[in-house]
């Protein structure tokens, strides 16, 4: 046999060093043969080599071209004479589904990597057809057969390739067991899954990979509970006797119940034990917890990174403790160096200009890295509402402690130019014309033009803001203004303009100061006849007159976002003084309280709380005019949903008027369903009253609904409320419509 086997090895050997001699090709239909022998790159006078042999089918299959490649050698004539054998792909004309019955082929097609003309291999049909199975078991028919079928080449040798399709049955969820559970009943341990028991109320839905995850749910729920070593020992899967559900079988291993015992620390120097220890979300003797585990793990990492200690490495350690089904964790830290920041790089930003970006950021090349100051600088980018997503990584530098900072942005649209039109309760069809930029010219300034017009009011606006004067965080604006108002009693037109200057104040986080000057022509007309209105009085003042008016603000604003906050609060405190020393017919001073805290609840929903409260008074012997009297209802600052627009008014003899004090509560529990789009249930109570000493604050008009909220690109947010008004000799449902960034 020895002899035999060397025999064997010589003549290959021989023939392997002869010259090769014709080279031809056989079984290509579309593939030139010049082609397939010129990749192939063996060629007549060439030494033949099994290497160069294997080297050059490689080559072929590397083409795409063919689903299988045969080489022959004869060597009968002296020379290597070669003929290769290749089986072609199919080239594709078009793909058909037969019998598709639930299947939507558009989205289907759209999904499938293959268009007409293209060469298919054996592999991309069988992918194509997983994909198919994937769409029905998205319409839960998991018995489905789908069988791959090419149609004869046309005249082209291009073929169509057809899908033939049985769905089978609806296969829904029927039953879903546990067994070994001793600690959590089934019900307890269902109510972990995503995936739920067909019911009337609930579709049954069976997709594979979510319920794979909703199992590692049911682990990580026993590991948050006490039970690190649970685990799925088996699951099995059997059709009910019914033939449309599934029913599942899930063994279960508890393992044991299991507490924290001792909690230590090693290698820490820039935070003793006795920092660390109370910061931990865990203590000696409480139930073990994966989650407290590493919730305290993350706390621990931004203490050392809030120092510089960017690449500090923590390690939890667990070991058997003294007591009897006892934990200990050692975190073993290791700090390195301290980090600082060599450079920071923005990118993303075609249209905004790099340094209105960077004044937000208070991180700074040359810093020590701190957290909180990356996260800020996050926040303040974020808030400028100029992209729809911030991104944040870092380039790590070799022989370096230090650390690159990554903003990578993506713009949105700024620009607003829309026109709409809506029917309230309280003021009818009502609509707007709005051109706007807030983002002009990728500098940060903001410009606009308002028409809003109702049945009472015409209102046109133009204003201008620039946040960052002379690059300094001192904005200054201006605005032109002219308004007619028709009411029951007088009409009323105001034309004027004003200076606004403000700036943030650093000694108070988040907070910062403005100061408004507006100057303003006011006439008022039309006014009524009846000596017995509180309104007749305005035909004792000569008409028009002018007001000069001072307004002082002060806001400090930690929402995490201005469209659609999930986090954070909104405060400000204003005080509005006209007439006196500042000039003018008109006198009177006017204080605004309103506050409004953002709460995260569960998954994408949120609590919003908010109060306004407000007074106005006279000032220098002057009485602040009727139309500067508060009058509740509607939306807006002043908004009550479930009545109509200024309907909720004190009450003055026989007269209803504006009052001279007012408050406004509002409770609402929100869900962000995506970006863009909010859901919200609201309850509204308001009342104003003739004086703040006279003011009830038990007697309060109350609204609930629902509303939703669409940021729409050129247009703003778009919102629709839908309350009804619990209190009032009208009560009943209303709808508002509104439009602006204002809710």
């Amino acid at each position: 046999m020895r002899y035999s086997i060397a025999f064997l090895v010589l003549v290959i050997s021989v023939s392997l060093a002869l010259e090769v001699g014709l080279v031809e090709v056989t079984g290509n239909s579309f593939v030139s043969t010049d082609l397939i022998t010129r990749v192939f790159g063996l060629e007549t006078g060439d030494v033949y080599t099994s290497a160069a042999a294997s080297r050059g089918t490689r080559d072929l299959f590397g083409l795409g071209y063919f689903s299988s490649i045969e080489l022959q050698a004869d060597t009968s004539g002296g020379v290597t004479n070669l003929l290769i054998v290749v089986n072609e792909n199919r080239l594709l004309s078009r793909i058909e589904f037969s019998n598709p019955e639930c299947l939507d082929e558009d989205d289907v097609l759209d999904s499938l990597s293959l268009f007409p003309g293209q060469t298919v291999s054996p592999g991309q049909v069988e992918e194509a057809r997983m994909v198919v199975l994937h769409f029905y078991a998205e319409k839960h028919r998991h018995q489905a057969v789908v069988t791959p079928v090419w149609i004869e080449p046309d005249s082209g040798n291009r073929s169509v390739l057809v899908f033939e399709c049985e769905e089978g049955q609806d296969i829904r969820v029927g039953e879903i067991d546990f067994f070994g559970n001793t600690v959590f009943n089934d019900g307890k341990l269902r109510g972990e899954m995503d995936t739920r028991q067909d019911s009337f109320w609930r579709s049954g839905r069976y997709r594979k990979s979510e319920f794979d995850a909703s199992l590692d749910s049911v682990i990580v729920y026993y590991q948050n509970h006490g039970y690190p070593e649970a685990r799925i020992l088996d699951v099995e899967e059997s059709m009910l006797e019914d033939d449309r559900h599934l029913k599942f079988e899930i063994t279960i291993d508890e393992g044991g119940y299991r507490t924290f015992g001792n909690i230590s620390f090693s290698g820490n120097e820039a935070f003793p034990d006795s920092i660390l220890l109370p910061a931990m979300d865990m203590e000696p003797g409480d139930e073990y917890s994966s989650e407290k585990l590493s919730s305290s793990l993350m706390t621990m990492y931004e203490m050392f990174q809030e120092l510089g200690y960017f690449y500090a490495g923590i390690d939890p350690v667990i070991s058997a403790g003294e007591a009897e089904g006892s934990l200990d964790v050692a975190y073993i830290v290791t700090e390195g160096e301290r980090a600082h920041i060599r450079r920071i790089e923005i990118t993303g930003n075609n249209r905004t200009l790099e340094n209105v970006i960077r004044r937000e950021l208070t991180v700074y090349p040359g810093d020590m890295f701190r957290r909180s100051a990356l996260m800020r600088s996050y926040r303040n980018i974020y808030y400028l509402n100029y992209f729809s997503n911030v991104g944040v990584d870092f380039r790590y530098l070799e022989d370096s402690p230090d650390v690159d900072i990554l903003f990578d942005l993506e713009e949105k649209t700024t620009g607003k130019a829309g026109i709409g039109a809506a029917y309230g309760g309280g003021t009818g069809f009502s609509g707007f014309v709005e051109l706007g930029e807030t983002n002009l010219f990728g500098r940060g300034q903001n410009v606009t033009f308002n028409y809003k017009f109702s049945k009472t009011q015409q209102d046109i606006q133009v204003s201008f803001t620039e946040p960052w004067f002379m690059d300094t965080p001192l904005s200054l604006g201006g605005e032109l203004f002219h308004t007619t108002y028709n009411e029951s009693e007088y009409d009323r037109r105001r034309t004027g303009g004003a200076v606004i200057v403000g700036r943030s104040l650093p000694w108070v986080d988040y907070a910062s100061a403005s100061i408004k000057y507006s100057l303003e022509k006011v006439d008022v007309f039309d006014i009524t006849s009846d000596t017995t209105s509180y309104y007749y009085s305005l035909r004792d003042i000569d008409w028009p007159r002018w007001t000069s008016t001072v307004r002082l603000n002060f806001t400090r604003d930690s929402r995490d976002r201005q469209m659609f906050a999930s986090r954070g609060s909104r405060n400000s405190l204003t005080g509005e003084f006209a007439g006196g020393a500042l000039g003018g017919n008109i006198g009177f001073q006017k204080y605004l309280i309103d506050s409004s805290w953002y709460v995260p609840s569960f998954w994408k929903f949120i609590f919003f709380l908010r109060a306004r409260a407000g007074m106005v008074t006279s000032l220098a012997g002057n009485e602040p005019p009727a139309y500067e009297l508060f009058e509740l209802g509607g939306t807006g600052f002043y908004g009550v949903r479930g009545y109509g627009s200024e309907t909720i008014v004190a009450r003055d003899g026989y007269e209803t008027v504006g009052g001279r004090s007012m408050l406004i509560l509002t409770a609402e529990y929100r869900c962000r369903i995506i970006d863009q789009l909010q859901l919200a249930l609201f309850a509204d109570a308001g009342n104003t009253w003739d004086s703040w000493s006279s003011s009830d604050f038990s007697d309060l008009n109350r609204g609930a609904g629902i509303g939703i909220r669409i940021e729409v690109p050129m247009l703003g947010v778009i919102g629709f409320d839908y309350a009804y008004g619990f209190d009032g000799p009208q009560r009943g449902w209303e709808p508002h419509f509104q439009f602006g960034t204002i809710f």
